[in-house]
């Protein structure tokens, strides 16, 4: 094994038995991995995938895993923070990630051991450099590693429900105070310190918030545009707690709003709902994305609906599974994910709903129960 030391134990501050229990189970999973794609080892670079494998919650680490190695690579500046967080892997000082990786994962399983890496982490420049380190097989392992994370355990859910109560506690306290006459960027800064008081160590993602024609923007960057009577205000936002992420958006108007727009957020809407009531397990992410793209396509408004239904919510506010009209996932009970349907019509307004659900052995829960009837701010 690796000249490094083992970090942690089943007295560690990470929660004792139960911590390594569940860092036991999950190093287990991802090595049968293995055998499933007949590699040797895994080079684990996706800073997700790292914590939910070891529990490190710093930058810059890679993991090597192999049938019997367990080793977590990364520099003097994240030594001690090691030593306090991971469970089940040993600490490989280094100068390097990569190259000092891949000398301990040769060192420990041969210079011709066959070894998957995360495609989707690493840049091009990256793997090249990667591919001249290790002159044995490499072989993109795509999202399997990743896959792991799409069902939640306990502890994990636990958190995400927190953030979900944080955020619709703070959007509800800054809709209470009001919108018309403040700006976009006003808006999310309050949203922001709203979050802050509740103890929320971070954004799931910069907040949107969209005014009037603005809307139309599905991901609009806030700015200086005031919000209006007669704007459709589109808010959408996420807290992150324990290094968990919520995800909701509402659309509310700034005062009354003319007879269209309203029918539009009835459509929206319907097709939300229709979302949320085809998400069960065994179903495939492409049929909840029909159940909402049906409703709006048949109100007319299909060209105007451009992006998937939903995507995973977990360690990163965008992950799997999938709910698209073309790529989905079949879901389990345990995952978690958004049912999140929009309109948006271009130079006039946009209407998105969405809320986080975890799917139950029975349909869905949502996470964010707010209601989602049309409210009028003023």
């Amino acid at each position: 094994m690796s000249s490094g030391h083992v970090v942690g134990d089943a007295n560690s501050a990470r929660g004792g038995g139960d911590a390594l229990a569940f860092a036991q189970r999950r190093l287990a999973r991802a090595r049968e991995l293995l055998d499933e794609l007949r590699l040797d080892a895994f080079l684990v670079s996706a800073p997700a995938d790292v914590r939910y494998l070891s529990g490190f919650r710093g930058e810059d680490a890679w993991l090597v895993i192999g049938r019997h190695l367990a080793l977590i690579c990364t520099d003097s500046r994240f030594w001690e923070q090691v030593a306090e967080e991971v469970l089940e892997f040993q600490l490989e000082r280094i100068e390097r990630l990569d190259e000092g990786a891949v000398a301990a994962l040769q060192r420990e399983l041969g210079v011709q051991s066959a070894v998957g890496f995360q495609g989707h982490d690493l840049s091009y420049a990256s793997y090249r450099r990667l591919r001249r380190l290790h002159r044995g097989r490499l072989r993109n392992a795509g999202d399997s590693v990743s896959r792991l994370r799409m069902v939640k355990d306990a502890g994990e859910l636990a958190a995400v429900r927190r953030a979900c109560t944080i955020i619709e506690d703070g959007l509800e306290q800054v809709l209470s105070s009001g919108l018309i006459g403040r700006t976009e960027a006003e808006v999310a800064w309050e949203l922001r310190a709203a979050l802050h008081e509740r103890g929320v160590q971070d954004l799931a993602f910069e907040t949107i918030v969209a005014a009037g024609e603005r809307g139309a923007l599905a991901h609009a960057i806030p700015g200086d545009r005031a919000i209006k009577p007669g704007d459709l205000v589109v808010i959408d936002a996420g807290a992150r707690v324990d290094g968990y992420c919520s995800d909701i958006t509402r659309t509310v108007a700034a005062g009354g709003i003319a007879k269209a727009a309203a029918e539009v957020y009835q459509v929206v809407l319907e097709a939300q709902l229709a979302g949320v009531a085809a998400v069960r397990p065994g179903v495939n992410g492409t049929v909840v994305d029909a159940a909402a793209r049906e409703v709006i396509q048949a109100a007319g408004f299909g060209e105007f609906f451009g992006h998937g239904t939903g995507h995973g919510v977990g360690l990163c506010v965008h992950e799997l599974p999938r709910l698209g009209r073309t790529v989905g996932d079949v879901l389990t009970a345990g995952m978690v994910h958004t049912v999140e349907p929009g309109i948006y019509r271009e130079g006039s307004y946009g209407v998105r709903i969405e809320d986080t659900v975890v799917v139950t052995d029975a349909g869905c829960e949502r996470l964010t129960p707010s209601g989602k009837e049309l409210r009028i701010v003023g």
